[in-house]
């Protein structure tokens, strides 16, 4: 491994009273380590670290909300999680499968998941000899054993399972394949998927071809590898900072951001094109790309023989997306044209229904405007405490609703430039929550946008009262150089109901188009260990594990069979596009479908010319 760590990191990974940061630090190690403080850090590259430090001050308590604010929200890793609540004819895989001058399978391609693990011992991941098509798994959650990093308990003690970055352990291929060879390959390699979310994906995009009777299954790269991280929880303290419910899946922006450099620095290592499908998402950021997994995310995006798929998400219908801008065509009026005009709501109401432990609300402007808010509770009660044109925070707990409300506003936010106000409600009275906003412009309106966290990280049936259906993709579907795939139903042509609809914040067109996402058949982690069991799962992640499995396909194609070695994301991006269909009579693109839906047929008759 090429990035640089301290090896007396993995005494604070798992502890729960290290906080971790995650750092774009450009170059400027001395200057951020003086900022930080921190215990031990782990470089990723001459842009990203990840830094560790004490979460308890000199006396023992725990850091305020305050210093922790203060060390910079940027630093603050977000939380991630899952984008899920027949499809293989819906994107034209036959032809591509079996025309004899393609005949593409995803063969000496690499498909990485940063997700829930994989049942490895699963048939639908052995090659026809028997052996293991998972090529690594690093699993986070597995402390690292002292001594050289080997599990004792192994019958072959002499193969290392090393941690990756100071913590978890890699379970290389030579160790997979002598665990399957065994009745209980899970004693020999304890890493298993309890969620079902990763082996599910990971069998969309590159399972084996299965026939059961008359039925059949397919991945989309049924000779491609993969290579799994199975991701750890987030830290309870994160969590609480957040206010994340108990009991959901959540996971930490550094721990991704470590899983994205160990695919790529295991696909180097191996010498093979690497599909990286990242199944998980967050409304959390400025949905304009500047979060730092997506910032760095833009940076792997450019190599050669690297493509990464991301998932737009599940918010539709969530009622999470605040617009306080919008502009008015006044037409013809008497046969002169009239100017569009533009109007700003200064208020926004977040209405409690159900009682809910607590949530934060993100209101992100533009600069240069400056922005001053109020926040009335359901009897009326004010606050204002923060000022416009100075960074500065303030809390308050109001009298009858027993809520405190802890309001953070930062003029120019580190990655974005822009304005950034951050509100966390801790046990919220149900009612209408109403707060005002004032812009202080120079010319003209800019408006502002606020989100509420993504469904399973709101308890409670909290919405805005006036939410806008747009500019709801989940990070890191904003990133400027990840493909971004929204959801459809393959069967009827019809937009899945719940796919995130973009652009970004700032107009970029994003989703790049839409793959089946409905109703979709996969593998069901868990199941028989000699007869795979299917399961029917939606959302859009599995509309990105479908594209993950295509691109898989081109890089066969492309770098494998020697045909174009210079293939990226940002080429595949444009072949897929080129080649989406249009199912509805609609304008393209659009928000919601991008430039259409997934056809890998038609876009290699694009490359055909």
């Amino acid at each position: 491994m090429d990035s640089l760590y301290d090896s007396a990191c993995g005494a604070y990974i798992y502890d729960e009273d290290v906080l971790d940061f995650l750092v774009k630090y450009d170059n400027n190690l001395a200057g951020e380590m003086q900022i930080l403080q921190p215990d031990c850090r782990t470089i990723i590259n001459s842009q990203f670290l990840v830094a560790y430090r004490s979460a308890l001050d000199t006396s023992g308590a725990p850091l305020s909300t305050d210093i922790l604010f203060g060390l910079g929200y940027d630093r603050i890793p977000k939380c991630f999680g899952l984008m899920d609540t027949s499809a293989l004819h819906g994107i034209g895989i036959g032809a591509v499968q079996t025309v004899p001058g393609l005949s593409l399978s995803g063969k000496d391609v690499l498909v990485g998941f940063i997700d829930t693990g994989i049942d490895f011992a699963n048939p639908l991941f052995r090659r026809a000899d028997g052996t293991c098509r998972v090529t690594a798994i690093w699993d986070q959650t597995q402390a690292a054993y002292e001594a050289g990093g080997q599990n004792m308990s192994m019958q072959s003690e002499e193969i290392d399972t090393r941690p990756i970055f100071g913590y978890g352990r890699e379970y290389p291929q030579e160790l997979l394949n002598l665990a399957i060879q065994t009745e209980q390959p899970y004693q020999i390699v304890p890493s298993r998927d309890t969620d079902g979310h990763g082996t599910f994906l990971a069998s969309v995009a590159a399972g084996n071809t299965y026939l059961d009777g008359d039925d059949i299954f397919s991945g989309v790269a049924p000779e491609s590898d993969i290579i799994m991280v199975k991701l750890k929880q987030a830290k309870q303290r994160l969590r609480d900072f957040f206010l994340i419910p108990d009991g959901v899946p959540c996971y930490s922006e550094a721990d991704i951001i470590l899983g994205v450099k160990y695919l790529i620095n295991k696909a180097m290592e191996l010498g093979r094109p690497l599909v990286i499908c990242l199944g998980l998402g967050t409304s959390q950021g400025d949905h304009n790309g500047n979060l730092n997994l997506e910032l760095y995310l833009d940076t792997v995006v450019t190599l050669p023989g690297i493509c990464v798929v991301g998932s737009a998400g599940n918010e539709l219908g969530t009622g999470g997306h605040f617009a306080s801008l919008s502009t008015i065509n006044l037409g013809n009026q008497n046969g002169i044209s009239q100017p569009r005009t533009r109007t700003v709501r200064n208020e926004m109401e977040i209405y409690v229904e159900d009682e809910n432990p607590g949530f934060c609300t993100e209101i992100w402007g533009r600069a240069p405007s400056l922005y001053q808010i109020a926040v009335y509770s359901p009897t009326g009660q004010r606050f204002d405490q923060l000022f416009p044109n100075r960074d500065s925070s303030g809390m308050i707990t109001y009298l009858y609703e027993g809520t405190t409300l802890y309001a953070e506003s930062v003029v120019v936010e580190n990655n974005s430039g822009d304005p950034f106000i951050l509100l966390r409600f801790e046990k919220p009275a149900t009612g209408i929550w109403r707060i005002e906003v004032t812009e202080n412009y120079s010319s003209f309106p800019v408006g502002y946008d606020a989100w509420l966290p993504i469904r399973q990280f709101l308890g409670g049936n909290t919405r805005f009262s006036r939410p806008d259906p747009e500019v709801i993709l989940c990070a890191p579907a904003n990133a400027r150089g990840t493909i971004t795939v929204a959801g459809y139903n393959h069967l009827d042509n019809s937009l899945y109901v719940e796919s995130s609809r973009g652009y970004t914040r700032k107009g970029r067109i994003q989703p790049d188009f839409a793959a089946p996402a409905v109703r979709v058949a996969g593998l069901l982690a868990g199941g028989s260990g000699t007869r795979p069991l299917f399961v029917r799962r939606s959302g859009t992640s599995v509309g990105a594990a479908l594209t993950a499995g295509a691109a898989a396909l081109f890089f066969e194609w492309g770098i494998v069979r020697g045909n174009y070695y210079g293939m990226n994301t940002e080429v595949i991006r444009q072949i897929l596009i080129r080649g989406a269909r249009t199912v509805v009579d609609i304008a393209y693109p659009n928000p919601a479908w991008g430039w259409g839906v997934l056809d890998i047929s038609r876009a290699f008759e694009v490359l055909r010319g």
